[in-house]
C-alpha cells in the first residue's frame, strides 16, 4: 500500500471508528475499499508503465558492437581499422589518427537508439574525450537472425543524440533525374552550415517549412565534401541522400570520414533538407 494511501486511511481513521460504533464490520469494511479505490485512482504516476523503449536499446550485443565501433573510429579511423566492423558489401574511406591524447576517447555508451526494422538499426553513441568534450555519433547498424552485427557504413558526427530516420535497405546510388543537380549543391551548402553554425536559425533558409535541425556549432572543420549520392533510385520530391565528407578535430589533429543523411524534399520547385537522420530536430 502508498504512502498516499496510508496517510489518507490515518486521517480517515476518527471516521472509521464512527462507523465502527453505528455500523456493523461489512461497513467498515465497505468504506476502507472505498478509500483504496480512491487512494490508487489518485496516484496514476506511481503505477505508471515506464516508457518503452527501442529493442536497439534493450540488445546488449547491438550496443557493445556500436561503441567498440565509435571507439576505434575516433582512436584510428584508417580504412583499415574500420573495414573489419562493416557489412559485407560496404567500403569506407579513412581518416588520420588523432596527433595527441586530448582526442583519445575517455568512456564511450550508447545514448540514443532507434529501430528501424529488417534488422537495421541507428544507434547514438556518446563518446566523452579526455580533453572533457563529448562527442555523439549516429551509428548506423545491421543485425543477422544469427545474432552478428555489422555497420552499413561510417558514423555521422551530430550535435546531440536524436531519434533517427530510416535507413534505407538500397545501395548508395548516383543522384537520379533533372534534379540531380540541385540535390547535390542543396547538400554541398547545408554541410558546411550543419557543422559550422551554433544557432538552429542560421540554418533556416536550407530546411523545409516546420524543419528544425540543430547544427554542430563549430565542434568540427569540414575539409571537403567528397560525395553526394542518394539511397534508392526514385526520383520523386522526397528522398534520402547520402553526403559523405571529410572532416577535422581542431583540438586532435585528427581527421574522420563521416556520412550524412539528409531527408530532402522539393517544395515550390525548390529542394530543402527535412531532417538529418541521427541527429537532434
Amino acid at each position: 500500500m502508498s504512502q498516499g494511501i496510508s496517510n489518507k486511511v490515518r486521517a480517515t481513521d476518527s471516521s472509521v471508528r464512527s462507523l465502527l460504533r453505528g455500523c456493523g464490520r461489512a461497513a467498515i469494511w465497505a468504506v476502507l475499499g472505498l478509500l483504496l479505490l480512491r487512494g490508487v485512482l489518485a496516484e496514476p504516476s506511481a503505477t505508471a508503465p515506464a516508457p518503452r523503449q527501442s529493442t536497439a536499446a534493450l540488445d546488449p550485443a547491438s550496443a557493445a558492437f556500436a561503441v567498440r565501433f565509435a571507439r576505434t573510429y575516433l582512436s584510428d579511423p584508417s580504412a583499415a581499422a574500420l573495414a573489419p566492423f562493416l557489412a559485407e558489401g560496404v567500403r569506407a574511406s579513412g581518416g588520420t589518427r588523432p596527433q595527441s591524447e586530448a582526442g583519445a576517447v575517455a568512456q564511450a555508451e550508447v545514448a540514443g537508439s532507434e529501430e528501424l526494422g529488417g534488422g537495421r538499426s541507428v544507434l547514438t553513441v556518446a563518446a566523452e574525450l579526455r580533453d572533457a568534450r563529448v562527442l555523439y555519433l549516429a551509428v548506423p547498424i545491421v543485425r543477422d537472425r544469427a545474432g552478428e552485427v555489422a555497420a552499413l557504413g561510417v558514423p555521422s558526427i551530430v550535435a546531440a543524440p536524436g531519434r533517427a530516420g530510416a535507413v534505407s535497405t538500397e545501395r548508395p546510388q548516383p543522384l537520379a533525374g533533372a534534379d540531380a543537380a540541385a540535390i547535390g549543391e542543396l547538400a554541398d551548402k547545408f554541410v558546411p552550415e550543419y557543422l559550422a553554425d551554433r544557432e538552429a536559425s542560421s540554418l533556416a533558409y536550407l530546411l523545409a517549412p516546420g524543419a528544425a535541425v540543430v547544427p554542430l556549432g563549430g565542434v568540427l572543420t569540414l575539409d571537403a565534401v567528397t560525395g553526394v549520392t542518394q539511397l534508392g533510385s526514385g526520383e520523386g520530391p522526397r528522398r534520402t541522400v547520402l553526403a559523405s565528407a571529410r572532416v577535422g578535430d581542431p583540438e586532435s589533429g585528427a581527421t574522420y570520414p563521416v556520412a550524412y543523411r539528409l531527408e530532402v524534399v522539393k517544395a515550390g520547385g525548390r529542394w530543402y533538407v527535412a531532417g538529418v537522420q541521427g541527429a537532434s530536430s
